[in-house]
């Protein structure tokens, strides 16, 4: 099967929504019209459409926009300083390049795909970097280049979008859900019939057309899938800790 998995019930609900968009933006990069899906594919805008204009709604609540907000935020800091960084790779005094250079590897080792990883995913991320970059070889690194001010407001702003994330009400976590409830599950099944097309022509017309297009799909399905696994695991340790500590 060219699309492994549809199933995305496990997503948070801005995890979902990245994943639909970008699904979306597949689509629009695509010669629709020579694939055989320009009516499924119409569907599924349409759908996605609808979501958005829900979550939009949502938004008024004030909650959604301060977190987006917060995430905006720290992904800004974060690219802000690794472009900093790399400028300092160029700098004449050798030693603030080489320093530079060497936190570059630090924070490349994460991957060029930080600030697009599912919210909660990303904190993690920015978690351990900024303890990797604090680190007692790191450390002093930051000082040479003179960049410790940036790692100081990654740590400060990812704090902070992880404590507007914790503090969320209840109530406004179920105006939310309740709102947009209806109008995700039109776009997942939008999505799935877009994925049973794909399959569909794929077979009649051959799977290269739409390898490329499914390949796509693909690794965003399974990179949410994983951070929900990840975030499934993690919450089942942390309730054995409170069990073992009664």
């Amino acid at each position: 099967m060219l699309i492994k998995s549809t199933n995305l019930a496990n997503a948070r609900l801005m995890d979902f929504y990245q994943v639909m968009g970008l699904t979306s933006g597949f689509l629009q990069k695509e010669d629709l019209g020579a694939l055989n899906l320009n009516p499924i594919a119409s569907d599924f805008n349409i759908a996605f459409g609808n979501f958005d204009k829900a979550l939009k709604q949502a938004q008024k609540t004030g909650y959604t926009d301060a977190i987006i907000d917060a995430d905006d935020n720290r992904d800004n800091i974060q690219i802000g300083f690794q472009s900093v960084l790399s400028g300092y790779t160029r700098f004449p005094d050798k030693e603030i390049a080489n320093a530079a250079t060497q936190l570059l590897v630090v924070i490349n080792k994460y991957g060029s795909g930080v600030t697009r990883l599912p919210q909660r995913e990303e904190s993690a991320v920015l978690t351990n970097m900024v303890g990797d970059l604090r680190n007692d070889v790191n450390a002093p690194l930051l000082q040479t280049v003179g960049v410790t001010i940036w790692v100081d407001k990654l740590d400060e702003a990812n704090r902070a979008f992880d404590e507007l994330y914790a503090n969320r009400t209840a109530k406004e976590a179920e105006f939310i859900t309740g709102l947009t409830r209806t109008e995700r599950a039109n776009v997942q099944a939008a999505f799935e019939k877009l994925a049973l097309g794909i399959e569909s022509y794929a077979f009649i017309n051959g799977e290269a057309g739409y390898k490329p297009l499914a390949d796509k799909i693909n690794t965003e399905v399974a990179n949410m899938q994983q951070a929900a696994r990840a975030r499934a695991t993690q919450a089942a340790n942390t309730e054995k800790k409170k069990e073992a500590a009664k």
